[in-house]
């Protein structure tokens, strides 16, 4: 089986990206490298990369695949028919896939990537979500990095709808990061898959998630930048979809607004901005995807409201927690939807942040988690 074998060569630390692409133009496959004793001919191979690919031990490999295996996750390789086909056809595509979720047809889906800043405005959380509900009642695939922010927004969004959406970490399978992401860690492996190209145990580290922002980009046809500054991990995304012949999309916003100047700047420089999911969707008219029925969409948002426990809640928290159901609102609209006093809408709203069912933007706007 070859999947242990690229266990095997993926997992050994001294191989820089370089020796690996010399290894694979010489030798075919990773059970080839294996199975070969003689690395002179490999230009300016270290003495420590040498010891490593003559180490022919397996146990660290499997070790790794049990790992997967017991979290109910699965590994595809480059070799094997599930690996996504675009994700192939980029420069230095991961030879490894950890996954856990769905087994996914990719040939079968619209893949769009959606990023941005990790504090949005209200106009990029607005904006967000309504282009990523769109996006996903048409039919596309929501891809992004479960970061905090846009990410998180943006796959949220894609499920509450009954959409299918697509995670990639910059940590292993068995690392949620952010740790208070760890419920819609669970909903989109329901409702879609996780990836990863790092090992179980590998926690976040700052040069992890642009090598993760690539694979995003790989992934799809697309990118959609819906709101980022001047300096933002979302412009690294955007970065790999030029470098690798995808397309690039973004929101245009306010110019005096901080906040969107690295999104604008992108339509300055070629990006097709982007008023609604048709923007997008008209681009790929041979790519034959099937949209969210209405009866679907309402089955999805009943079970997602239910996963709210009511009967836990007061009689005023309650009706709070229904008036939020259709969407953020301002305290005032809240408070008409209440029939009470704002002070005491206010203490309730309070008490909900603390339970974690409740979260406050700017401008005194609230929403459920």
């Amino acid at each position: 089986m070859n999947t242990i074998y690229w266990l095997w060569f993926t997992l050994k630390e001294e191989l820089s990206l370089k020796t690996r692409i010399a290894l694979l133009e010489k030798y075919s496959n990773a059970m080839e490298i294996y199975n070969s004793c003689n690395f002179d001919d490999i230009h300016k191979l270290s003495e420590k990369a040498k010891e490593e690919l003559l180490d022919k031990s397996l146990d660290k490999a499997r070790t790794v695949k049990a790992k997967i295996d017991a979290m109910g996750g699965y590994i595809v390789t480059i070799e094997d028919n599930e690996y996504p086909s675009l994700l192939k056809n980029i420069y230095d595509p991961p030879y490894v896939l950890y996954m856990y979720g769905e087994h996914i047809k990719w040939d079968k889906l619209l893949t769009i990537t959606v990023v941005g800043t990790r504090i949005p405005t209200i106009y990029g959380e607005k904006v967000t979500e309504f282009l990523s509900r769109e996006l996903a009642e048409a039919g596309a695939t929501i891809v992004s990095g479960m970061a905090r922010g846009i990410d998180s927004i943006a796959g949220m969004t894609a499920i509450k709808c009954g959409g299918k959406t697509v995670a990639v970490l910059g940590s292993g399978l068995d690392v949620i990061y952010p740790p208070e992401h760890a419920d819609l860690y669970d909903k989109i492996s329901k409702n879609g898959v996780i990836i990863t190209e790092y090992p179980p145990g590998t926690k976040p580290s700052r040069e992890n998630f642009p090598r993760r922002n690539r694979i995003m980009a790989g992934l799809s046809y697309g990118i959609l930048v819906t709101q980022a500054p001047k300096k933002s991990g979302a412009l690294i995304t955007a970065s790999y979809a030029v470098e690798n012949g995808r397309d690039l999309y973004a929101v245009p916003a306010d110019i005096f607004e901080p906040d969107s100047v690295g999104s604008n700047q992108l339509i300055r420089q070629g990006a097709k901005a982007v008023m609604s999911a048709e923007d997008i969707i008209s681009e790929y008219p041979y790519i034959d995807i099937v949209p969210l029925s209405e009866m679907k969409r309402e089955k999805i948002n009943k079970e997602w409201n239910n996963t709210i426990d009511l009967s836990s809640l007061n009689e005023l928290q309650e009706q709070i927690v229904k008036t939020l159901m259709n969407g953020a609102l301002h305290i005032d609209e809240i408070t008409r939807g209440t029939s009470v006093a704002n002070f005491e809408v206010n203490s309730e709203l309070v008490m909900l942040e603390l339970m974690g069912i409740v979260k406050k933007l700017n401008g005194n706007i609230y929403e459920l988690i």
